[in-house]
């Protein structure tokens, strides 16, 4: 298995500039703890009270301090950009990390986002196929004409291609059985969000994997995001943790995040979304989403509202000295990406 963290969106009253030094932080810690991935999500609009650092400047920033791991975008909100823009910033991207780019991709649902760059939100999916089509053809082609409903492309070369051969993978979001099995049409791999309930993979990883048949592709493996906090016990990562995580969920509901309901108490959402414990317990749990749904590469939210920023380091550098090692030594490889 592969490990990794994610950044995401954080207070409006920090300071960005003491920001961008504490993602650094939290980077150099992954990278010297056996992890080997860094992720960024993607957001527009996101104020008053919270902000976020985009993606690809974001992960632009942290490739040349942490040389050799994977960066990914989780999710890149594609519908809303221009493709061949895209296509030249992943390029540049995949070539400043050594190869190690992983573009994730997703429709988006936030009304504000949509309407704020003047896109309709029903078109959503099919900008998103045709930016797909677009970009890889980008990657791998010397010249590109292309003529759909919502972009254009006469003769268009990019320099420089992307380092990775053929391309970079593509990881795409979805959160509806319904939109899991549209995703080996158009990308390498899903993922499986945060949100997702043990109950809703447990419906989707069949779909998902007879899809990839029906594509002529072989299951390798999934991608899963989670939320993480580790600490000497259970009750303690509980309580530092409830408050934070009930009053995100709600945000989810009251935005219209799709997929399944998000307006629980949090005994109810820690169950089948949060792994949360001791380190032993959270081997244990880490373990039985590799047993049960093939689990192969997962990533982590490991801050909160509120967390003393040192433990959120700690957490880190725990995770991965007291978990990651035991569970190489029970995965010692790993088919993805």
């Amino acid at each position: 298995m592969r490990f990794g963290i994610e950044f995401g969106s954080y207070p409006t009253a920090l300071d960005p500039v003491e920001v961008c030094r504490e993602v650094s932080r939290r980077a150099q810690v992954a990278y010297k703890n056996n992890f080997e991935a860094l992720f960024v999500a993607q957001h527009y609009a996101t104020g008053p009270d919270s902000a976020i650092l985009q993606s690809l400047p974001l992960l632009s920033y942290l490739a040349g301090q942490v040389p050799g791991m994977y960066l990914g975008t989780s999710i890149f909100l594609l519908p809303l950009h221009p493709p061949l823009m895209v296509a030249e910033y992943t390029s540049t991207l995949d070539n400043l990390s050594g190869g190690k780019f992983l573009f994730g991709v997703g429709q988006g649902y936030r009304e504000v986002e949509f309407n704020s760059f003047g896109i309709e939100k029903r078109h959503r999916k099919d900008r998103l196929v045709e930016a797909l089509e677009i970009i890889q053809r980008l990657w791998t082609e010397d010249q590109v004409t292309f003529h759909g409903r919502f972009f254009q492309l006469d003769g268009v070369t990019i320099a420089p291609k992307p380092l990775q051969r053929p391309r970079p993978p593509i990881l795409m979001g979805a959160d509806t059985v319904k939109t899991v099995a549209k995703v080996p049409a158009v990308a390498d791999h899903w993922i499986a969000s945060r949100r997702h309930s043990k109950g809703f993979l447990r419906e989707a990883a069949p779909v998902y994997k007879a899809a990839l048949e029906q594509n002529g592709k072989q299951f390798k493996g999934l991608f899963i995001f989670r939320d993480l906090c580790i600490a000497d016990s259970l009750k303690e990562a509980e309580n530092r943790v409830r408050g934070a995580y009930e009053q995100r969920y709600q945000r989810y509901q009251k935005e219209g995040q799709p997929g399944e309901r998000y307006d629980l108490p949090f005994d109810e959402l820690k169950q089948d979304r949060l792994i949360l414990g001791s380190p032993a317990e959270v081997v244990d749990q880490v373990m039985a989403y590799h047993e049960e749904f093939g689990a192969e590469f997962m990533w982590f939210m490991v801050d909160w509202p509120g967390m003393d920023p040192q433990f959120t380091l700690e957490s880190i550098q725990r995770f991965g000295e007291e978990v990651i090692p035991q569970i190489k030594r029970a995965t010692p490889s790993c088919s993805v990406p």
